[in-house]
């Protein structure tokens, strides 16, 4: 006997960001997908119905889990309690709709009664389909919560759309790093009405297998808009002219918490007095305030490191729009590791600044920069790179709590430092 489902591969890829975030959507998309597995089970019963589902619970629970298998056999079992007429042919029926996407066929391939206990014992070879997750879900799993307006700017429609500029920014920033697996809080709606059509049965078979894989988030990002306000500065350019500049000072609180423990890992005011260029939005203003603040966490977590170096070149294994042409770093070179005296907790390598360096071209994964100052003839061992000290002026740090390293992590998602 053999029942299978019919199911029709659909792929709909969808526009969803722009630039570089679009190729890395697609690249994780290329990654996840469904596969088919086969599973044998065996089952025994007092009659061939109860021994068949025992066998096809007994295969589901190889690949979907227990909670999927007992979800399962609760259904079907009453929908067959209650119909004893055409028991056979109702009992197909359901097990294709109850288990639409978990199983794609399966075949009776031995059937016997056993002598001890006088039950029907029946073996099944199904074919199961099931979802493989982006590798990109190794890594650390990050949320970044939409940014939250003070009370005293609640009535300010500007701060709100400012702040809206920032969340977008910040998190296309930590995207862009390819360090991070990015979850989506942003557009829930849009996301369950997706799930709605898997549950509603309008879509392919294999897609029922999407349903219960949300990944849920290691760490997540909070931020409030503390201080925002904007009013025009007149002047005059080289030339004579009358020009107008906006001046948009930010004050940001960032704040990023340990699910598990809620425990805050890393704390940051974040300070920019908005003397904006001639010609400066507040568009362009909240790209670099979400771009700078993405920066910090990454590079607290993740420092951009050398990977290799050729001469008075070095090549950094961070590229795309987080590190752009013409950017200077400080070349530093990991010493022997530091322990507090107090807490005797790890605070990272000793690091001393060799050169800067200043960036001459970027792929989409690297970056390639020269060294302006310092020599590299006698220097070994593990080099990063970091920002200048100009460059975050307005940065005011508050110390950060222990390494961030989540419980069962894989070597892949364990970040690089101990500022954490």
């Amino acid at each position: 006997m053999v029942i299978s489902i019919k199911f029709y591969f659909d792929t709909v890829f969808r526009k969803l960001v722009f630039g570089q975030c679009l190729l890395i959507f697609f690249a994780s998309i290329a990654v996840a997908q469904v596969v088919f597995k086969d599973a044998r089970g065996q089952g025994c019963g007092g009659d061939e119905s109860s021994a068949l589902l025992e066998a096809l619970q007994t295969a589901l629970s190889q690949v979907g889990g227990m909670r999927l298998k007992v979800d399962v056999a609760m259904q079907v079992q009453e929908s067959v309690k209650n119909d004893s007429v055409n028991f056979e042919s109702n009992f197909r029926q359901n097990v294709e709709r109850l288990t639409r996407g978990v199983i794609k066929s399966y075949r009776i391939t031995n059937r016997k009664v056993s002598q001890g206990s006088g039950q029907l014992c029946i073996t099944v070879d199904a074919v199961i389909p099931t979802y493989r997750q982006s590798e990109h879900l190794k890594r650390l799993k990050l949320v970044v919560v939409p940014l939250v307006v003070h009370p005293q700017l609640s009535n300010n429609v500007n701060a709100r759309k400012f702040a809206d500029s920032i969340s977008a920014s910040l998190e296309a920033h930590l995207t862009s790093t390819r360090r991070f697996a990015m979850l989506d809080r942003r557009h829930g709606a849009h996301t369950q009405k997706e799930l709605n059509q898997i549950i509603s049965g309008a879509t392919p078979i294999e897609d029922t297998v999407k349903l219960g894989m949300t990944a849920g988030a290691d760490y997540i990002v909070l931020a409030s808009l503390r201080d925002f306000s904007v009013h025009s500065v007149e002047g005059t350019s080289p030339l004579g002219r009358a020009t107008t500049r906006l001046v948009a000072p930010v004050a940001v609180d960032v704040r990023v918490i340990d699910i598990a423990t809620r425990q805050i890992k890393f704390a940051r005011a974040y300070t920019n007095r908005g003397r904006l260029p001639t010609g400066y939005g507040l568009s362009e203003h909240a790209q670099d305030v979400g771009h700078e603040i993405g920066e910090t966490i990454s590079t607290a977590i993740f420092p951009i490191a050398v990977v290799a170096v050729t001469g008075n070149f070095v090549t950094l294994n961070q590229g795309g729009d987080t590190v752009q042409v013409g950017r200077r770093y400080r070349l530093v070179v990991l010493g022997k590791k530091i322990v507090d005296p107090h807490t005797k907790e790890s605070l990272g390598n000793e690091e001393v600044e060799v050169g800067i360096v200043e960036v001459t071209s970027v792929t989409d994964r690297t970056a390639q920069a020269r060294l302006a100052e310092g020599n590299l003839v006698h220097v070994s061992g593990e080099m990063l790179v970091r920002p200048t000290h100009e460059e975050f002026m307005g940065l005011q740090s508050n110390q950060a709590l222990g390494p961030l390293v989540p419980a069962g992590a894989s070597d892949r998602g364990k970040p690089k430092s101990d500022d954490w």
